[in-house]
């Protein structure tokens, strides 16, 4: 039960201090093929494997292989196909949309628009990572870039996902304006992201971008997370973000600095952050969900 007189930060942080409120762990077969794919030696037949054994899974990825963007002069008819069609990257980044874009559904219309923008961030800022980091010289680490980039606001998620159980509950008379509510989000989500990422075991390096992506300091070693630091704060310049841009916050002189980036590369990183959202909206369709 709660108690009277507690603020709306309160509330949440007694539903989270509760564990009554989780989200389903991250899914075993996407972590295991994001592992594989990063190996120096990787078999096109264990991520094979690694698909078949998910039969939900392989429905989904022979249907994007056969989709308009991917379609080729013959139907696409085996998952060793469509790795060879599409290549083992664009398997990996479809394996992990697929599997994180059920944690965004929901049928709560209030709680659905930050759902949807949280989403279409998350895979604007994944997808533009992977530019920079080719651009910056550690294409080595894109797919490590692309996985950190797409889980760095888990936390937001996570916070959302409470606020939807408080306001089912109807424990509490109403529910706060969206710019209280973006407002506890903003200071909570990064811790609350670190923590949700240890409990389902995820590699350190991932669990620190969660947590440091607003340090006004930053571990100048974790590349990802300097990546994900500059593509965030340019995307919250152009406004794909559920918060309000700041013009303090979203200063990128540090992070260009480091990868030395220029003027006319940061006008070409908004180009492509604008690139990204298209793409989004055509042939990754499958990871936004529906209005």
């Amino acid at each position: 039960m709660l108690q009277k007189d507690q603020s709306f930060l309160e509330i949440i942080e007694s539903y989270v201090e509760s564990d009554t409120v989780t989200l389903p762990p991250f899914d075993k077969t996407a972590l295991r093929i994001q592992m594989e794919i990063q190996k120096p030696d990787v078999k096109i037949s264990k991520i094979e494997k690694l698909i078949i054994a998910d039969p939900a899974m392989s429905s989904q990825i022979l249907k994007v292989a056969n989709s308009a963007f991917f379609r080729g002069l013959s139907k696409v008819m085996t998952i060793r196909e469509a790795i060879v069609r599409m290549g083992l990257d664009e398997i990996t980044r479809i394996v992990i949309i697929l599997t994180q874009k059920k944690l965004y559904n929901t049928k709560d219309a209030f709680i659905k628009n930050y759902r949807n923008g949280l989403w279409q961030h998350a895979l604007v800022c994944a997808l533009t990572s992977q530019w920079v980091a080719r651009e910056a010289g550690f294409e080595e680490a894109s797919q490590e870039v692309f996985f950190a980039s797409l889980m760095h606001d888990i936390g937001k998620l996570f916070l959302i996902t409470v606020i939807e159980k408080i306001k089912n509950s109807k424990e509490v008379p109403f529910i706060p304006s969206k710019s209280v509510i973006n407002e506890i989000i903003k200071g909570q989500h990064a811790e609350q992201g670190y923590n949700l990422l240890k409990k389902w075991n995820i590699p350190d390096k991932y669990c620190q971008v969660a947590k440091e992506h607003h340090d006004k300091k930053f571990d100048t070693t974790n590349i990802p997370l300097i990546i994900l630091r500059l593509v965030n704060k340019t995307c919250n310049k152009i406004g794909i973000s559920i918060e309000k841009n700041d013009d303090a916050e979203s200063s990128v002189t540090a992070e260009a600095n480091f990868f030395g980036f220029s003027e006319i590369k940061l006008a070409q990183l908004e180009l492509q952050v604008e690139d990204s959202l298209k793409r989004v909206s055509s042939h990754y369709n499958i990871g936004i969900p529906k209005k």
